[in-house]
């Protein structure tokens, strides 16, 4: 009888747990910094191409974890249940996360560009 009972309150609490899955929008690999001071002229122009793909593909990221939480808050809506906040939160930090890594990577090749440009006048 005891057995029984354990049983029925495990299943009933991982019934009350958050039930959501996990998106499945790739996180876009950060590129590699280049240092501008050093660099060739073709491998900023590289580094410069690399930013721009990665900004590109991290606005596809972004945009594919807008689209989850939208599916994810009609399928909500549909079964009559609200959405789970802790979704809401994980995806936009998520989104944060992506958004500062895009700024960081652009002050970084920005760096790299006044650096070349010190290292190479003319």
């Amino acid at each position: 009888m005891l057995k029984r009972f354990g049983l029925g309150a495990a299943l009933l609490m991982a019934g009350a747990m958050p039930a959501f899955a996990e998106d499945s929008c790739p996180v876009p690999p950060t590129p590699a910094v280049v240092d501008g001071s050093s660099a060739t002229r073709d491998q900023l122009v590289a580094g410069i191409a690399a930013v721009k793909t990665y900004i590109a593909a991290s606005d596809t990221y972004q945009a594919c974890i807008n689209d989850y939480v939208t599916a994810q808050t009609a399928a909500a809506a549909k079964d009559k249940k609200p959405v789970d906040p802790a979704l809401i939160q994980a995806e936009g930090d998520k989104v944060t996360a992506n958004q500062n890594s895009k700024q960081t990577v652009g002050d970084a090749i920005n760096v790299s560009i006044g650096a070349y440009k010190k290292a190479h006048p003319g």
